[in-house]
This record gives structure tokens, C-alpha cells and sequence, in this order.
């Protein structure tokens, strides 16, 4: 082997360890998550009360220096326990690894501490907590003049299924002249770790509306309901309701959680007007706890689309009248308690029942409610007599077993292309099988060619020009450089990193991902919903798969997070490079 050979392979190997080491410091190192909150917003004087740090999926981390408040003893932060987890991450399982510290926190006197956000170092990166507050009071009155309860719609899940917690809180009507502060003290709010934040339910436009505070520091609205009678008195009753979805194992532990309203006293100087809370009284829910359990492995059939509940299907197509390789709309909608926004919704094109079918592509709309999918199929043969049912298979976590959906079939008309022999029968459907892109493995016949004759000749200059035209054409339509569909494949990677720079949130960001897919692969946007890279490229795919599942979770989750440009234009290189 010569010299610049030889180099040239060092420099590859090298590159491909790098690559390989690379990949796996990312797929290690995804997904780290930091969570500080407090083990009650609210505490008696003399009561215990700590200060909990969790970091998840992280090689490495240190809390660094605690913050220093006047009047609150913090620390020292002890021995951290360690939790071993089953994780879902988009459509596949991994392990996850959590750390925890319970600091210990020692108020000296009645009043509120304001934690300020400190320092927490994961895997080499400087990550901030946010501000808490610990509110110390003398004695907790008022249990008789209000209530709150918290109630979950399961104490058992399992992993994927989402559930919801209501909120149910209220105050006696004899007090309402006399408060205008309300405040849910949940230590737990937005610090749960495992957890997918839904998008909420809608609120009944017929109920009232009130906005309260959530830690003396979050707004939300709140619905208010019919007074309620209880302990032989009438309450009025107010209601919030969250919806999530666990994404591991274990216990989810929800804290002592406290209900605090009364009466904030406005005074007036010269400079500023001071708002003050006057008298205070607490009503408080007790603790409880949520297991979430694997999806059990006995049964699970291979095609498991990660579908979780109760779940019905329903399917529409228009037109139903169509020539063969017409296009046709095929809408299927499920509904009912579930994962409806998550599960991977079913190919057309790589079932048996399909195979009279071309499938396009599809475009999708998620929501809480429901899931719609619209495949874009159209028929090969004009022997179709109906578009087959679509099945999905479902875990029915009420009936603890697998099933399967299955949409009913429907009725269509299939004509066959005047003058086109043969459309109908077998070999068309071998011929929309074979693309652009398949070749012939038969070896061909060689033949004996003789020399061209002078008409022969002639007759190759007549056609030249017409062919000359009809190529352009085709490079200009197929392969021409400034094509509109090449020009944005082309720029698709500077477009990501210019949206990028102005992207204000993670949802803005998840956004560009999809053009950006759309754009390299030649589809929609939307076709690339729930799809995932590595399915169509290999292990290319993986880091922007990591990254989309980062910025899902950020999006479904409510945090509304986002990352870092360079991270998700590393992920965007790695695919372009795998062969996107």
C-alpha cells in the first residue's frame, strides 16, 4: 500500500472512533434533566421541610455551592440516593438513572424565603435551578373555613398512558367578602420527574373563570363550579385539572399540598403602594402517590404501535369512484382515553392488505382528544374492490391485555386507464413496486448488432434535436440543480441554522426540524410527525431523533425549553451526512 493510501485510511479510522465515541457520549448524555423543588411550599413553624435535587440520565453531575438566604439554614446537602427506571423515549425504551439530594432546611422564624436559583454542573454543562419559595407560618387556621382535594383518575398507570388530576379547592361563602388572595401551594407543580405535561382540557365556556396563583409565583386560570355543600355549610368551589403522560416507571410521590387564601391589605405612602397579606388560612390535601408499571412483556405482539387505552377507530375516503393510480383521500380518526398524540400510527405500505395500493406519504393532527391520519393512497388494479381495514394494536391497560383497532373496510369503484393493457393484472403491481431507484438483477441477452445503415443515420439526425429537448426537459424537471425542490434541498441546512438563531422556543425549533426534514427528503413538514429519521437513513438519524424527542418533550411537556443551536445543526450534519 502506497504512503497517501495509508494515511488516508489512518485518517479515516480515526475519524469513524471519533464518531463511534462521539455517538456514544451523546446517546449517554441525552435526555439529562434537572429538578429542584421543596418538600411543601407551606410549613408549620418547627416543622421539617427539605430542599430536593434530582438530575436524571447524567454521567456526571455536582451541586456546587448552595445558596445562602438570611434567617434559613440550607444544608449540608447529603449522600445522594440513586433510582434505576425504565425510560420511553419517542417509540423506543432505555434505562434512566436518577439522582437525588434532600437538603435539609432550617427557618428561623415565621415569613417567606425566597431561594434564589443556584448552580448545578451536569456532564461538564453549568445548568440553573429555578427560584423557590418556602412560606413559614406560626399556626395553619382556617382547615374548617376551606378545602382541597386531589384527585387522580388512577392510582396505577403504566408507562405511556396518560391520566389526570383534578384539583377540586374552595372557600367557605361566608368568608368571600372578605378575601381576594388565593394561592395553591403544591410543592410538586411543574417538579415532577418521568412526566409529560398534556395539553389541558378545554374549559366549558359556560363555567366562570378566575386566575390564582400557584407557589406565589405562577398564574393559571381556574374554573369555577356550583357552591358545594360540605360539613353542613356552603362552599363556593373552584377547579383546576392537568393532564399527564409518565414516561418511566417507578412511584410518583405528590407531596402534602396546601390551599391558601384571605386577604391582601393595600397601604399607600408618599413613594410605592405596598401590598401586604393580612389574615391567612391554609386547608390542606394529604400526600399520595401514582405507581407506573412497564407494559407487561407476555402478549405484546410485534407490530405494538405503542397505543395505550381505550381507543376507537373510524375511517372515511374520498373519492370512492376512481381510475387506477388515482389518488385517494384515506382518513382514518381515533378517539377515546389514551395516548392518542404519541403512538405510532399504522403504514399502509408495509402491510400485506395494501398490496394493490400505492401509498404517497400521509399528513397527521394530534391532540389530547384525538388523533387523525390522512394517507394519500391510490389503487394499481382495477380488481380492488375496497380499501381494507386499518388495524392498530392497542394495550387496553383497564382489560390489562393487547388488542387490536381496526377501522371497517369501505367500498370503492376502481376503472381501468383506457388503452392501458394490462394495468389490472399482476405485473402492475410489480411495476409501481420497481422505482426510480431499484434496478434489474436479471443479466441481460447480448445480441448481434449490425452496422447502421445510411438511413439509419439519417433518421438519428432527424430525432436528435427533438431529443435533445425532451432530455432537457427531464434534467430540468428531475435533476436540474435549479430546480425548486434541488435549490431547497440544497439550502435546507442554512435555512435550519438561520430559523434557528431567531428561534424563541422549543416549539419554534421542533418546527424548523420538520421543514428541514421536509425539505432534505423531499415530502412535507407533516409527513415527518411521529416518523423517525433513523427508519429511513440508519444510525444517521439517531442523534436528530434524540433531538426531536428533547424538543417533543419540551413542547408536550409545558416547559417550552429549547437547546441549543449548535446541538440540533450537529444532529441535522450527522443525517445530511448518514445519507438524508
Amino acid at each position: 500500500m502506497n504512503p497517501t493510501r495509508r494515511i488516508a485510511l489512518a485518517l479515516l479510522v480515526a475519524w469513524l472512533t471519533l464518531g463511534v465515541l462521539a455517538g456514544g457520549a451523546f446517546a449517554q448524555s441525552r435526555g439529562a434533566e434537572v429538578r429542584a423543588y421543596l418538600s411543601s411550599g407551606v410549613v408549620r413553624q418547627g416543622d421539617r421541610v427539605a430542599l430536593i435535587v434530582t438530575i436524571e440520565n447524567a454521567r456526571s453531575c455536582d451541586l456546587g455551592a448552595l445558596p445562602r438566604v438570611e434567617g434559613l439554614g440550607i444544608g449540608p446537602a447529603p449522600v445522594p440516593s440513586e433510582h434505576r427506571s425504565f425510560v420511553i423515549v419517542g417509540s423506543r425504551s432505555q434505562e434512566s438513572v436518577s439522582r437525588t439530594w434532600q437538603i435539609p432546611l432550617r427557618p428561623a422564624d415565621i415569613g417567606v424565603y425566597k431561594i434564589p436559583p443556584f448552580d448545578v454542573t451536569v456532564d461538564g454543562a453549568v445548568r440553573r435551578t429555578p427560584e423557590l419559595v418556602l412560606n413559614v407560618v406560626r399556626d395553619m387556621k382556617g382547615e374548617e373555613l376551606g378545602f382541597l382535594e386531589i384527585k387522580p383518575a388512577s392510582t396505577k398507570v403504566v408507562v405511556g398512558q396518560p391520566f389526570s388530576l383534578e384539583i377540586l379547592f374552595g372557600f367557605d361563602t361566608a368568608v368571600t367578602d372578605s378575601t381576594n388572595y388565593a394561592n395553591l401551594a403544591l410543592a410538586w407543580w411543574g417538579n415532577l420527574p418521568g412526566l409529560l405535561e398534556n395539553e389541558p382540557p378545554r374549559p366549558d365556556p359556560a363555567r366562570r373563570r378566575l386566575k390564582i396563583l400557584v407557589n406565589d409565583r405562577e398564574t393559571i386560570e381556574v374554573e369555577q363550579l356550583d357552591n358545594r355543600k360540605l360539613r353542613g355549610r356552603e362552599f363556593v368551589q373552584l377547579r383546576v385539572v392537568r393532564s399527564f403522560t409518565p414516561t418511566r416507571t417507578g412511584k410518583l410521590e405528590f407531596p402534602i399540598s396546601y390551599f391558601e387564601f384571605g386577604r391582601i391589605v393595600e397601604s399607600n405612602d408618599f413613594f410605592r403602594t405596598r401590598r401586604e397579606k393580612g389574615e391567612t388560612f391554609f386547608s390542606r390535601a394529604a400526600d399520595l402517590a401514582i405507581d407506573v408499571v412497564p407494559l407487561p412483556e407476555a402478549g405484546r405482539p410485534v407490530d405494538f404501535s405503542g397505543a395505550i387505552g381505550a381507543l376507537v377507530a373510524k375511517a372515511d375516503a374520498t373519492p370512492r369512484d376512481v381510475d387506477a393510480g388515482e389518488s385517494i383521500k384515506f382518513k382514518v380518526e381515533w378517539t377515546g382515553s389514551g395516548n392518542l398524540e404519541f403512538f405510532t400510527a399504522p403504514d399502509p405500505a408495509r402491510l400485506e392488505a395494501f398490496r394493490n395500493f400505492r401509498v404517497y406519504g400521509k399528513t397527521e393532527d394530534r391532540s389530547l382528544e384525538r388523533r387523525v391520519v390522512t394517507y394519500d393512497i391510490a389503487p394499481i388494479t382495477s380488481e380492488v374492490r375496497e380499501i381494507p381495514a386499518l388495524a392498530l394494536s392497542v394495550y387496553d391497560p383497564l382489560a390489562e391485555r393487547y388488542t387490536t383497532v381496526s377501522t371497517e373496510p369501505i367500498a370503492i369503484r376502481v376503472r381501468a386507464l383506457e388503452g392501458a393493457t394490462g394495468l389490472a393484472e399482476a405485473d402492475a403491481a410489480e411495476r409501481f413496486r420497481n422505482d426510480i431507484f431499484d434496478v434489474e438483477r436479471e443479466p441481460g441477452t447480448a445480441r448481434n448488432v449490425g452496422a447502421l445503415g445510411a438511413g439509419w443515420v439519417i433518421g438519428l439526425l432527424a430525432v436528435l434535436p427533438a431529443g435533445w429537448l425532451a432530455l432537457r426537459t427531464a434534467v430540468r424537471r428531475m435533476g436540474d440543480p435549479n430546480a425548486p425542490a434541488v435549490r431547497a434541498r440544497r439550502n435546507a441546512r442554512r435555512k435550519l441554522a438561520r430559523g434557528l438563531a431567531g428561534a424563541q422556543d422549543a416549539r419554534a425549533q421542533l418546527e424548523l426540524v420538520l421543514q428541514f426534514l421536509g425539505e432534505r427528503s423531499g415530502r412535507t413538514a407533516e409527513a415527518w410527525i411521529g416518523e423517525r429519521v433513523s427508519a429511513r437513513i440508519g444510525s444517521g438519524g439517531e442523534p436528530l431523533d434524540a433531538r426531536i424527542a428533547e424538543l417533543e418533550r419540551s413542547v408536550w411537556g409545558g416547559s417550552r425549553t429549547s437547546l441549543k443551536a449548535e446541538q440540533i445543526l450537529a444532529a441535522a450534519d450527522a443525517a445530511i451526512g448518514g445519507g438524508l
